[in-house]
């Protein structure tokens, strides 16, 4: 093996690590935010990270900085008071260097009393990262899109709300 190949395996190695934790990082937010853990959705951002949530009405909210994040965590529902899970995946990657811009599909899983579960919402994260001084990738630009009807929900077919095919 070369020095070349070497270099060319230790790009590639480097390569997958930041994408593994790029995803781990995606995967922390919705955990944090699920159970009402601030420090650790804290640490999922950026100290100066613009947060926004975008809907098909045209409506935006829009969070900035770790305040931001605090405020928005203390207005959203979690466990115990409410069991619901945030899903992120099929994540598209592209790395450039120590900033990154990730494209991944969102949903919202909720419960229902004496119920199955359904979909309250779905969309896509689009967001920029970047790897901070102490190696961790943070998100410092969200853009949570909604693509179903805001507060609406999508129910699943044959569940309460469905309409019966044609």
């Amino acid at each position: 093996m070369t020095d070349r190949d070497i270099e060319d395996l230790k790009a590639r190695l480097q390569a997958l690590e930041d994408r593994n934790a790029i995803v781990d990082t995606l995967n922390q937010y919705g955990q944090a935010l699920d159970y009402g853990d601030f420090d650790r959705l804290i640490d999922v951002f950026t100290k100066d990270a613009i947060r926004e949530t975008k809907r098909l009405d045209g409506s935006v909210n829009r969070w900035e900085g770790e305040a931001g994040t605090i405020d928005f965590a203390r207005r959203h529902s979690h466990a115990p008071d409410l069991y619901h899970k945030h899903l992120a995946f099929n994540p598209q990657v592209a790395i450039d260097g120590n900033t990154a811009k990730v494209v991944s599909y969102m949903f919202r899983f909720d419960p229902r009393e004496g119920e199955p579960s359904f979909i309250w919402g779905m969309g896509r994260y689009l967001d920029k990262m970047r790897r901070e001084p102490d190696g961790k990738w943070r998100i410092s630009h969200r853009v949570s899109e909604i693509e179903d009807q805001w507060p609406g929900r999508f129910a699943l077919i044959g569940g309460p709300g469905s309409k019966p095919a044609d």
